[in-house]
């Protein structure tokens, strides 16, 4: 009987080891983030957006200082303290060779190869559409410190600095907020 006991325990025992949950690498997450004493934090969409410029016949762009319907988009400020009394915005980028006002344009993956438009580049302006050239804070922009919430506004559209010829024309620029 104390055989038949401990076989019985014994049996129990690795089919519990069988039943045992079985691990292995599956995938990864990655955690980002940065502690910061910035007055306001930056809202999620306007962290990571994308301002459609569209499709533009290469014929409206095709003499030097022509350029594109322009198309609105903004930075969306939330949780803003009373210390925000004002901010610049430093887009960040190159520009074509002698068009220090213009962001340069690429291919949809990001390299300058494959069928890129040339003679035409990205003009940023902000609400008063003053041009906001590469890697050069705009001018101040006023807060209002009893407001926790608030946007900056901005334009974007092409401009050709030649005639432009048809080809993806992208770009991406990382901001920068710099607090008064």
């Amino acid at each position: 009987m104390s055989f038949k006991k401990t076989t019985f325990c014994l049996a129990l025992s690795l089919a519990g080891l069988a039943s045992a949950s079985v691990m292995a690498a599956d995938g990864t997450v990655n955690f980002k983030g940065k502690i910061s004493d910035a007055p306001c934090s930056v809202s999620i969409p306007s962290s990571n957006q994308v301002v459609d410029l569209g499709t533009v016949p290469a014929a409206d762009l095709n003499a030097s200082g022509l350029k594109s319907t322009a198309k609105n988009f903004q930075i969306d400020l939330l949780n803003c303290s009373a210390a925000a009394k004002s901010v610049t915005v430093t887009f960040g980028g190159s520009s074509p060779t002698g068009k220090d006002a213009l962001f340069n344009i690429s291919s949809p993956d990001g390299t300058a190869a494959g069928t890129v438009a040339t003679n035409v580049g990205i003009e940023v302006a902000d609400s008063k559409g003053v041009d906001i050239k590469p890697n050069v804070a705009s001018s101040s922009i006023t807060l209002t410190p009893s407001i926790a919430s608030q946007s900056l506004y901005f334009t974007a559209n092409y401009q050709a600095y030649g005639v432009a010829t048809t080809g993806d024309a992208n770009a991406t620029s990382d901001f920068t907020l710099t607090y008064q």
